[in-house]
């Protein structure tokens, strides 16, 4: 009884030279050593190419090509077009910013003249939840420069 590998043999297929295998040591010992057996190198390349080959084949290749004209788009108008929209796309998006930033600085104004003219009527608790962290270290640190002035004034007059 034959197994699959046995009935699947393949028949036909790459062939090899008689007595390839015997004389393939002498001949790599003969390539290490230098020297070339005539006979394993063929005579010809093998690559012809036929007489006026490449004058036929440019004239042909020639007179398949068309040759119409190609049309050309000029990027100015596009870039034009492009700058215009970034221009307007710029100018939206910075003019809100500088407003804001100009109506902040009024607002913060006129908080400090509020203050200002309001400071006796005003209770310490409101005068706290107006202030945030930032404003607190800012006269944290102005009550110390002010202490340490007033230190220093009283010791250089003694």
């Amino acid at each position: 009884m034959k197994t699959d590998l046995e009935n699947n043999k393949i028949k036909n297929g790459f062939s090899i030279p008689t007595d390839y295998f015997d004389t393939l040591s002498d001949r790599i010992f003969e390539k290490i050593n230098g020297e070339v057996c005539s006979n394993l190198l063929p005579e010809t390349s093998g690559f012809i190419v036929p007489d006026n080959y490449f004058e036929k084949n440019e004239a042909e290749l020639l007179s398949k090509i068309n040759h119409s004209k190609t049309k050309v788009i000029s990027l100015k108008s596009a870039l034009y077009k492009v700058s215009g929209i970034a221009a307007v796309l710029l100018l939206t998006i910075v003019s809100p910013m500088l407003y804001n930033t100009v109506e902040t600085r009024k607002n913060e104004l006129a908080e400090m003249n509020y203050l200002e003219m309001h400071s006796e009527e005003l209770d310490i608790y409101e005068v706290g939840s107006m202030l945030d962290n930032e404003d607190l270290a800012e006269l944290e640190n102005e009550l110390i420069y002010n202490n340490l002035t007033s230190t220093n004034e009283t010791n250089n007059l003694n």
